[in-house]
């Protein structure tokens, strides 16, 4: 398979998972680009930064807006907070800083302890469900 194939794929199931569960881009697209199309991993987040610009996102973020699901101050506080961070961040990650393996290292801590705790909460009835927006 080539690359460029392995990158459309994983771009579809991780846009269905994103657009069903919410999933951030970085934690699908960043290990996937990774292993299954050869990038580094700094090539990886760059790719994943450029597919999180508006025109990819704007379609789905509409559809929940649409049921009144996106509430407009969270978004900009969110978008503020995640520049200064991905400028921070991208500094970071591009100076040689911190070597690739860490980068990876640190990646799959994140996503392991996110998802631990996802579980855990969901799994002990700590669930964010607002019962007004259960769709």
């Amino acid at each position: 398979m080539s690359a460029l194939f392995a990158a459309l794929v994983i771009g579809t199931v991780a846009g269905t998972l994103i657009g069903t569960i919410g999933a951030g881009a970085g934690a699908l697209l960043v290990p996937s680009l990774m292993f299954f199309a050869g990038q580094s991993m700094q090539g990886a987040v760059g790719v994943t930064l450029a597919m999180q610009t508006l025109p990819v996102g704007i379609g789905g973020a509409y559809l929940y807006y649409k049921k009144g699901l996106i509430e407009i101050r969270v978004v900009a506080a969110v978008a503020i907070g995640m520049l200064a961070g991905i400028l921070g961040g991208g500094a970071l990650a591009t100076s040689g800083e911190i070597s690739p393996v860490k980068l990876e290292l640190l990646l799959g801590f994140v996503l392991v302890v996110l998802g631990g705790v996802t579980i855990a909460k969901t799994l002990l009835g700590y669930t964010t469900v607002h019962p007004k927006r259960n769709i």
